[in-house]
């Protein structure tokens, strides 16, 4: 149950996500001032950098909740996973665009956007906490409920005839 519950929660995020990023970059073909235009896009590209990050930690602490359940850490690499393509998305798609579109209205004299590498940064570090997160998760529930012993080896000097009960 948890499972599915986990899924929705993802289809959601990912259906919410779609849509905020495809707010900002529909007005950087708006045909009204480049400075109204830079303006909305920066109102937008804010709401949906929130929404992601607060998504993602949703999501993130759900997935420690089905692996503490279920002792299956997919959930919190799916979490990842999304995290990391709508990442992507956001710094080397939509900040590009954003940053063409500055260099051709002249709103910017620089020459090179320092978006990717930030992304890039923001991926490794997130992978980072994820493996670091699944493994302190494990180790707590290992110390808190402990594995049972596996079952030592009957003796061998069981006779052959007697019933042991």
């Amino acid at each position: 149950m948890l499972n599915k519950i986990f899924l929705v929660l993802l289809a959601v995020a990912i259906m919410a996500i779609g849509v905020l990023t495809y707010l900002p970059y529909s007005w950087l073909d708006s045909i009204t001032k480049p400075a109204d235009v830079q303006t909305n896009y920066q109102f937008y590209s804010n709401i949906s950098w929130a929404f992601l990050l607060i998504s993602s930690l949703i999501l993130l602490l759900f997935g420690n909740l089905l692996l503490w359940k279920t002792r299956r850490s997919w959930a919190m690499w799916a979490t990842l996973l999304y995290f990391v393509v709508f990442i992507f998305a956001q710094t080397f798609w939509l900040d590009r665009a954003f940053f063409n579109y500055q260099q051709t209205a002249g709103l910017t004299r620089d020459t090179i956007s320092f978006s990717p590498f930030s992304g890039v940064i923001l991926v490794v570090l997130s992978a980072v906490i994820v493996f670091f997160n699944q493994y302190l998760v494990k180790r707590l529930h290992d110390k808190m409920i402990p594995a049972t012993p596996p079952v030592e080896a009957l003796p061998a000097d069981l006779p052959t005839g007697e019933k042991n009960i």
